[in-house]
């Protein structure tokens, strides 16, 4: 009897435990957020990723009512910042700013997780780049630089984060022109474009929100533009597709957390994140970025990520960047 009466209590006490664990948890999640929440920005300071997420981060205070901080871990295109978040707590108190080349570099081989190793939250942008050279350099437009890489194979340098976006482009590029380009791998925006400024590469695709400071000052000079029409910001510069290149290319930005974040604060976080969208001061000043808000729910940013990656891989095979 004593020893059927001291295995009771234990269970007793183990349930108690139990419980209060659960209770715990639960008023965890329903305080949320207690204290500052984390953005990594998986590249430098100065890069139009920074900039977008350290706006998308002011206002992300406003609704939360609660510090929210952004962290630059650069290194490996990307790669070394969202492995931090990769192995985070769920707790919603780091999260990670994420685009198109979290997939390129799975693809690309250059890591050995993707978008859905985490917990998509909300899809905030989406940008396209404008290609740039040095105003030093003979070319006005992207017809002449193709028509110079058609004579002079290989002899065009063109910087590109290798396992990113950027080093897409150029591949796309070259397949719809018939020609080659010599890819030279820098780490990161901020760095790409200063070899284009100090003319250590030739070209370099930077979207607005990186480059517009650069091209004001004339030290960059921009030869076509990514997207499907003019950018309101630089309407002298045509598209690609204007000038017989048949590539259109876009950055989309979003925000993940780690796996097995609660789903209340996923709902939390992507609550207050529409409500950043929709915020009319949030529109203007990515408008003054060169971004476009595109606002996409948990639900719809996971059907979005899994569309996009097919279509890369596509893109990938078809640029002979992966086979």
């Amino acid at each position: 009897m004593r020893i059927r009466g001291i295995v009771g209590l234990l269970l007793s006490l183990f349930l108690l435990g139990a419980c209060s664990a659960e209770s715990s948890s639960e008023d965890q999640v329903a305080a949320y957020p207690k204290k500052a929440v984390q953005i990594v920005v998986p590249w430098d300071a100065g890069g139009d990723t920074d900039a977008i997420n350290r706006v998308i981060a002011q206002e992300l205070e406003k609704e939360l009512d609660q510090d929210v901080i952004v962290k630059n871990i650069a290194g490996g295109s990307g790669v070394i910042g969202a492995q931090e978040v990769l192995n985070g707590k769920p707790d919603g108190y780091t999260l990670l700013a994420v685009h198109d080349s979290v997939a390129m570099s799975e693809l690309m081989g250059q890591s050995e997780f993707g978008y859905f190793d985490f917990q998509p939250i909300s899809l905030m942008t989406s940008t396209y780049d404008l290609i740039a050279t040095n105003p030093e350099n003979p070319w006005d437009s992207m017809e002449e630089v193709v028509k110079d890489a058609e004579q002079n194979p290989e002899s065009i340098t063109y910087a590109a984060s290798i396992g990113s976006t950027s080093q897409l482009e150029p591949a796309l590029i070259q397949t719809a022109s018939d020609i080659e380009f010599n890819i030279v791998g820098y780490d990161g925006t901020a760095k790409r474009m200063k070899a284009v400024v100090a003319n250590d590469v030739h070209l370099g695709s930077v979207s607005i929100a990186a480059g517009k400071e650069y091209m004001t000052d004339n030290r960059m000079k921009p030869l076509g533009y990514t997207g499907e029409e003019r950018s309101e910001e630089f309407p002298d510069v045509p598209t690609l597709k204007e000038q017989g290149i048949d590539v259109t290319s876009a950055v989309s930005r979003g925000l993940v957390a780690p796996k097995d974040t609660p789903q209340e604060i996923v709902n939390k976080l992507n609550s207050a994140l529409e409500n950043v969208a929709e915020n009319e001061e949030f529109q203007q000043r990515m408008k003054e970025l060169g971004s476009e808000v595109n606002f996409k729910g948990t639900e719809d940013y996971k059907a979005f990520l899994e569309n996009s990656e097919v279509e890369m891989k596509n893109s990938l095979e078809k640029s002979g960047l992966l086979e």
